[in-house]
């Protein structure tokens, strides 16, 4: 006949059959977790995705340098990083309303302080910069350059920016949001420009194509480019200040501060190393160890100190 196991062994065992169970499915729901919200986003592109990028940016300079009439002095596009981040940064709101950081110096971007700004909502499935550049563009029916007016009760505002003469720099980012509004699933769209549009004037000069280019520009697919101007700049260390959460930057001290900390242990490392060779008896501990006899004597000591204290109590009574 088989022994039976002690009973705090079987339950021993249950109860870490129960544990690993219970972790397996933690583990598996938080995977499950994780692989349903990268789903969610695998749709939408990141705002500093290269194809995005020129997805949208060549389509602005295609869309301005179309313009009818034709733009004397509309500067050609090139992509921001800053207002690329600071596109982002508001879209993790979820609210189809104006950035109210853009008015704020340097909120919104580390050099211009003049912010322009446009916005698409619609659902996630049906998104793509295109369709959401194009509904913007669509607006330039309602708007008559000639007398400088919009069709009453509708919106000329992203047109304008989309063909701001001055506006030479853009940055869009789109998020996926639970709900816009109405809107459950939505795509939020936003591109950002520098310098920004307003509405105090027609958004550029009519007249021949590039002809009011200065002397440091140069005609490019009808729009005025400049190589100075329109080199990329990366803005490596800046987000926009109220992003939240904000994003994990390391800047240059960050870097020197944390070369210092690994340079340091290193070398706190070499030094004990150094030590320990040349003098092996300094780090080594020596165990104290008392013998029985020195332990009985310590003991006998405590005794005679007791009866000691206790004749002297005997004494002051009397």
């Amino acid at each position: 006949m088989k022994a039976s196991l002690p009973l705090s062994v079987v339950w021993r065992a249950q109860s870490n059959s129960i544990r690993l169970r219970g972790v397996l499915k933690l583990w598996l729901c938080e995977l499950w977790l994780l692989l349903m919200s990268s789903g969610l986003n695998a749709k939408l592109p990141l705002e500093e995705d290269v194809d995005f990028i020129n997805e949208y940016v060549n389509l602005h300079n295609e869309l301005r340098g179309t313009v009818f009439p034709p733009g004397v002095n509309l500067r050609f596009m090139t992509w921001d990083v800053a207002l690329s981040r600071t596109a982002r940064a508001w879209g993790k709101k979820c609210v189809f309303e104006r950035n109210t950081h853009l008015d704020k110096v340097h909120e919104s971007h580390p050099v211009f302080t003049d912010i322009g700004e446009n916005m698409w909502v619609g659902p996630e499935k049906d998104f793509t910069a295109t369709n959401a550049i194009r509904s913007w563009h669509e607006e330039r029916k309602s708007y008559n350059y000639v007398n400088d007016t919009c069709i009453e009760d509708e919106d000329c505002s992203h047109y304008i920016q989309l063909v701001w003469d001055h506006s030479y720099k853009v940055g869009c980012a789109v998020t996926p949001c639970a709900k816009v509004g109405a809107i459950t699933y939505a795509a939020l769209f936003i591109c950002n420009y520098a310098p920004g549009g307003t509405l105090t004037r027609r958004p550029y000069q009519a007249g021949q194509f590039c002809s009011r280019c200065t002397n440091e520009e140069k005609c490019i697919d009808f729009l005025c480019g400049n190589a100075d101007r329109d080199e990329a700049a990366y803005y490596q260390f800046w987000y926009p200040p109220w992003e939240t959460p904000r994003p994990l930057v390391c800047n240059r001290l960050c870097f020197f501060v944390l070369f210092m900390r690994l340079a340091s242990l290193g070398l706190c490392v070499i030094i004990v190393m150094i030590i320990q060779n040349r003098f092996p008896v300094v780090l080594t501990e020596s165990p104290m160890i008392m013998s029985v006899e020195e332990g009985v004597n310590t003991e006998d000591e405590i005794v005679v100190e007791e009866g000691e204290e206790e004749i002297q109590e005997e004494e002051d009574e009397q």
